[in-house]
């Protein structure tokens, strides 16, 4: 039993690591792009954008391992039915269900190293990323405002979550007695500071003379000038999708404090714990499927992981989306994918047993 478990790990292996690369690639171009700006727009030197290039790679794998796992285990399911090896396989009494649970058994090590990367491997690259980044912005006349990104200035945290052009949305700034929050507004950049016309939002306010009073201003404008002297001294911190669980655990309780919504925190939460169980519940799908599918070779098997694998990304970007709009709180919205994707799967699995 123990040679035909190796050898359908070795069956499962090749197309997994071709899962990776051509995954990998295709959630990388948009920073290809922006590396590619950086190199012709900036005249960043050739070795940091290299640099940088390797240290954004470890942001993509909670991403792609799922998805090469589903890969793997269809492609190499596929092939060993396509060549009649499972019919000789059962035909010696051996039962599917040892293979199974090995396949599972795969899965969850595949989830329990997407744990690890997102634990530890991205909060260091993100770390070397930052200081190898700010070493370019410091060469350069730009101010470094990016959606996504924590920024700190002086003593007040900035946080955007959508910004096209000037036009922001989601605007969020932090100091010690006060928050400020704006739905919408526009970034004006001058020579030395930038200037932030703010509109829809609250302000946040403790009494510094009485901690126990608390005030709440509501405003349709509002303007907040960010000075960061002459010498581009803006410190960018950590973006949310880099942060550990940990991390974002604390900065909901910070902001919770201060009354400040925690949403995006939330979402990116409760996603970070749920995609890298992801590689089970698409194993649950592959595993019928490899079984099911007629044709022979691989082009079916991987057009089918193609089709799937966006499939499920599709489900996660709409449960973002709904949670975003408060249709599902995000303990629920971002594993709904994982629900759904692995009923499916036991769904099919049930059906061909019976």
């Amino acid at each position: 039993m123990k040679i035909l478990h190796r050898y359908l790990l070795r069956e499962i292996i090749p197309p997994f690591l071709f899962g990776v690369g051509i995954f990998t690639f295709i959630f990388f171009l948009q920073k290809l792009f922006d590396l590619s700006e950086l190199i012709i727009t900036k005249h960043v030197e050739m070795w940091s954008a290299i640099q940088i290039f390797l240290l954004c790679l470890p942001s993509t794998l909670p991403m792609t391992l799922p998805m090469a796992t589903f890969t793997g285990v269809l492609i190499g399911l596929t092939r060993l039915k396509g060549d009649h090896e499972f019919t000789a396989i059962f035909a010696s009494g051996i039962r599917f269900t040892s293979f199974f649970w090995l396949l599972i058994g795969v899965g969850l090590l595949m989830s329990l190293l997407t744990i690890g990367i997102n634990e530890s491997l991205i909060p260091w690259a993100n770390q070397r990323f930052w200081q190898v980044y700010s070493d370019v912005l410091k060469a350069s006349t730009s101010v470094p405002i990016k959606a996504g990104n924590f920024i700190k200035a002086k003593d007040m945290d900035l946080y955007i979550c959508k910004m096209q052009g000037k036009r922001l949305e989601g605007i969020y700034f932090y100091q010690r007695e006060q928050a400020v929050f704006a739905r919408k507004g526009e970034m004006i950049k001058k020579p030395s500071r930038i200037i932030f016309n703010l509109k829809d939002g609250t302000i946040h306010q403790v009494d510094k003379k009485d901690a126990s009073r608390y005030h709440l201003l509501q405003f349709d404008t509002h303007t907040i000038v960010v000075d960061f002297g002459e010498n581009n001294t803006m410190k960018i911190k950590k973006r949310i999708q880099d942060m550990t669980t940990l991390d974002l655990r604390q900065e909901i309780s910070k902001y919770k404090q201060s009354s400040m919504d925690i949403l995006p925190l939330l979402i990116e939460l409760h996603k970070k714990l749920a995609l890298p169980f992801a590689c089970i519940s698409l194993v649950l799908v592959g595993i019928p499927l490899g079984m099911s599918l007629r044709q022979k070779g691989k082009s079916m098997a991987l057009g089918m992981s193609i089709i799937f694998v966006f499939a499920y990304y599709l489900l996660l970007m709409l449960a973002q989306i709904f949670c975003e709009k408060r249709v599902f709180f995000p303990g629920l919205g971002m594993w709904l994918p994982n629900i759904i994707i692995a009923g499916i799967g036991i769904c099919l699995y049930v059906r061909r047993r019976l």
